[in-house]
C-alpha cells in the first residue's frame, strides 16, 4: 500500500472491545488479570488497510455495525487501535455527533466560542470567523438566546456552521449533511463541493445520492472488515444488494458466476427468441433480494439491436429472462436509469402503467417492456432492472434487482441541457404597460 501521498493511513488495524454481561466481572479481570476471563470479545475492525490521498474524498459505507463510526473515531483519535497502526497527516476536523460540545443554558454566541476552543481554536480567530459563522447557520436574533430554547433544525445547523468554521486538512463527516431544511441541505452540499478541491474529506452517510454525487471513490465495510474499495457506482451497487440481501437472510453472491440453464432449454428459447444468443447474462454478484423471482439473462435495444448511444424520442425495449421459484399474483417490473456518478436520474415501474398488476407463473417467463429516452444531459449512463412483488410503487417486496447490468451514451445533437433534462415552456407573452 503506497502510503507517500496520504493524508490518512491505516496499517492492519484491529479494534477489539471487551464485553461485559456485569459491571462487576469488570472489576474483576482488573484487580485479578491472569485470572478467570469473564468479558466476550467483540472485534468491531479486523485487519484493516486504508489508505486515503490528499485532496481525495473517500466515501465509508456499510450497514448498520460494520465498523464504520469505529473506523472514524480511530481515525480522529478518539479511540486507539487494539493493533496496527494510524497515520494522520494535518489538522483534522469531525462532524460525529453535531452539537455534542453545546452547553444548552449557554446561549448561541457562547456556544461558539466554547466549541471553537475546544476544537483548538483561539479567540482571536473565531472573532475573525464569528460573522461567517452566525451568516452560514442563518439563525438570526436567535444567536443571543439559550439553545436550549432552538428547534432542533436550528440547533444543528449552528453546529455544522460552527464545526466547518475550524477549515482543516482533513474533514471527517459522520451523517451530518442532512440537517435544517432543503435549502440548509443544499447550502452543506454547495459548501462540501467547495472544500473538496483543496481538503481531505471522509463521508459516511446512508444517503447514497449524497455519496454518489460527492465522492471519488468509496468503502464499504461489513463485518469490520474493508469488503470493498472502489469505484463509487461499483461500491453502492454492492451495498445496495447487500441491504436488500439482508432483508430476506441471503448470503452476497461471488462475482463470475452466472445461471446455467437447463439441458435443452436454450434451444427451446432459440425458437422463441431468435436473437437470444446475444442476450447479456445477469450474474449472481449483481443480482439481490428476496429470491422469489430472478433475472438470468437481459436484451437491451433500440430498433432490433444492441446500442451504445441513445438519442431524445428513441425507443428502447427491454427484455428480461425471469425465472419465479412460484407464481406471483402481483408482480411489478421497473428500471433506473443512473448518470455517471450512481445518482438515479428517472426510471419506472409498471404500477403507473398498467390499471391491472399482471401475475408471473412459476418457471421461467420472458418478460418485455419499453420506454422512450428523453432528453438528458450528454453523457455515460447505466441501467438497472428491478422485480416486486405487490401493488405500491415504492413500498413491496423487491424480489431481484439487477444492479448497473447495462451501459451506454446519450446524445444531445444541437440542444443545450439546463439541468438534468429540459422540460420546454409551454407560452411566453409580453404585455407592454402603457
Amino acid at each position: 500500500m503506497d502510503i507517500s501521498n496520504s493524508a490518512i493511513s491505516l496499517q492492519a488495524v484491529t479494534k477489539k472491545f471487551c464485553l461485559y454481561r456485569r459491571n462487576i466481572h469488570r472489576v474483576f479481570e482488573t484487580l485479578f488479570p491472569f485470572g478467570k476471563q469473564y468479558h466476550t470479545p467483540f472485534y468491531a475492525l479486523t485487519d484493516v488497510d486504508l489508505a486515503v490521498n490528499r485532496g481525495e474524498t473517500v466515501g465509508l459505507i456499510g450497514r448498520n455495525g460494520s465498523g464504520k463510526s469505529t473506523m472514524l473515531q480511530v481515525i480522529c483519535g478518539i479511540l486507539q487501535p487494539t493493533e496496527g497502526s494510524v497515520t494522520v497527516g494535518g489538522r483534522i476536523s469531525a462532524l460525529l455527533e453535531l452539537g455534542a460540545g453545546f452547553n444548552p443554558d449557554f446561549n448561541g454566541r457562547e456556544n461558539i466560542y466554547l466549541s471553537t476552543s475546544i476544537m483548538g481554536m483561539s479567540r482571536e480567530e473565531t472573532d475573525a470567523k464569528f460573522s461567517s459563522i452566525v451568516e452560514f447557520a442563518d439563525i438570526g436574533e436567535f444567536i443571543d438566546q439559550p439553545v436550549k430554547t432552538y428547534s432542533s433544525g436550528m440547533f444543528v445547523r449552528l453546529a455544522f456552521a460552527t464545526a466547518i468554521s475550524v477549515e482543516p486538512d482533513i474533514l471527517i463527516v459522520d451523517e451530518a449533511l442532512a440537517v435544517g431544511d432543503i435549502f440548509f441541505q443544499q447550502k452543506c452540499m454547495e459548501y462540501m463541493k467547495k472544500m473538496m478541491a483543496e481538503k481531505t474529506i471522509v463521508l459516511v452517510s446512508h444517503d447514497m445520492q449524497a455519496v454518489s454525487s460527492l465522492c471519488d471513490r468509496v468503502i464499504v465495510m461489513e463485518g469490520g472488515k474493508k469488503l470493498f474499495d472502489g469505484p463509487t457506482d461499483e461500491g453502492i451497487a454492492l451495498y445496495t444488494r447487500l441491504v436488500h440481501n439482508e432483508l430476506f437472510d441471503r448470503e452476497e453472491q461471488k462475482a463470475g458466476s452466472c445461471v446455467v440453464l437447463p439441458a435443452g432449454f436454450k434451444e427451446k428459447l432459440l425458437a422463441i427468441e431468435p436473437d437470444f444468443s446475444s442476450w447479456l447474462p445477469v450474474e449472481d454478484s449483481a443480482r439481490g433480494g428476496g429470491g422469489a423471482v430472478s433475472i438470468y439473462n437481459v436484451s437491451i435495444t433500440k430498433d432490433g439491436q444492441l446500442f451504445k448511444t441513445v438519442e431524445r424520442g428513441e425507443k428502447v425495449t427491454i427484455r428480461m429472462l425471469v425465472y419465479g421459484v412460484r407464481e406471483i399474483g402481483q408482480v411489478i417490473f421497473g428500471y433506473t436509469v443512473k448518470d455517471r456518478v450512481g445518482v438515479a436520474v428517472f426510471g419506472e415501474n409498471s404500477v403507473a402503467s398498467v390499471d391491472t398488476p399482471p401475475q408471473l407463473p412459476e418457471g421461467f417467463s420472458i418478460v418485455k417492456f419499453d420506454f422512450e429516452w428523453p432528453e438528458v444531459v450528454s453523457q455515460e449512463y447505466t441501467l438497472t432492472l428491478g422485480i416486486g412483488e405487490g401493488e405500491h410503487p415504492f413500498d413491496h417486496v423487491i424480489q431481484c434487482w439487477a444492479h448497473n447490468i447495462y451501459s451506454f451514451t446519450a446524445l444531445t445533437p444541437g440542444a443545450y441541457i439546463h439541468g438534468i433534462f429540459n422540460n420546454p415552456l409551454d407560452s411566453l407573452t409580453i404585455n407592454k404597460i402603457s
